[in-house]
């Protein structure tokens, strides 16, 4: 189901784009943030300052693999003091997330849930106040423009990656709220419904798994 959402919403771009309903706008020019988990110091301020944990702690850091595996496998976490010393990359749910090391271009929805997050390394994160940019940025950069304006920003042979700042001057195609309002936003929140049912099922099936067995 979530599969034929998300591809309705491409369906819907792909009008748009031929129909050319759209100013070309440049990323950085945007009122969003652009953000990565790097952005907080540097490696060494980062490796001293940075506790993970194997078992649940105060936030989750978020990487790519459990967005990927919807946050159905082995997570990472951090403490509180972490959490604070990370302040530039704290997820709030509803962000893009966009790999943009190895596994470039590979884009997620940053799903809501009831604990702090952070986004983890080789990703970056957009985060707008207006949420239907952030709907409409996960669809444009998971499409066929999108993915081609990431690649044209892509370097590396031995590892493929893009940095935050070639990525802020990339134009791409902003159409007006409304039109995200009625062709993007309502197919994501079914979507969102969907995988908020999932993991509360997961979630009664363990707890019965271990009540009975």
């Amino acid at each position: 189901i979530n599969d034929n959402l998300l591809e309705t919403c491409k369906t819907n771009l792909h009008q748009l784009i031929n129909e050319k309903e759209y100013e070309v706008t440049q990323i950085g020019s945007l009122d969003l943030i652009v953000s990565d988990h790097v952005a907080n110091g540097s490696f060494k301020s980062l490796k001293d300052s940075v506790k993970y944990f194997d078992e649940p702690n105060f936030a989750i850091f978020l990487r790519n693999i459990d967005l990927k595996n919807r946050l159905d496998g082995n997570l990472k976490y951090i403490d509180e003091t972490s959490y604070n010393f990370l302040k530039k990359s704290h997820l709030f749910g509803g962000e893009v997330v966009i790999s943009n090391v190895a596994d470039v271009g590979s884009v997620h929805r940053v799903p809501r849930l009831k604990h702090p997050m952070v986004v983890g390394n080789n990703q970056i994160f957009i985060r707008s106040k207006n949420q239907s940019m952030n709907d409409y940025l996960f669809i444009f950069f998971n499409s066929k423009w999108g993915q081609h304006a990431i690649h044209s920003i892509t370097s590396g042979s031995a590892q493929q990656k893009f940095n935050k700042t070639d990525f802020k001057k990339l134009n791409i195609p902003i159409p007006t709220d409304n039109w995200v309002d009625n062709h993007i936003s309502p197919f994501l929140k079914m979507t969102d419904l969907n995988k908020a049912e999932t993991r509360l099922l997961k979630r009664i099936k363990s707890s019965l798994l271990n009540k009975y067995f």
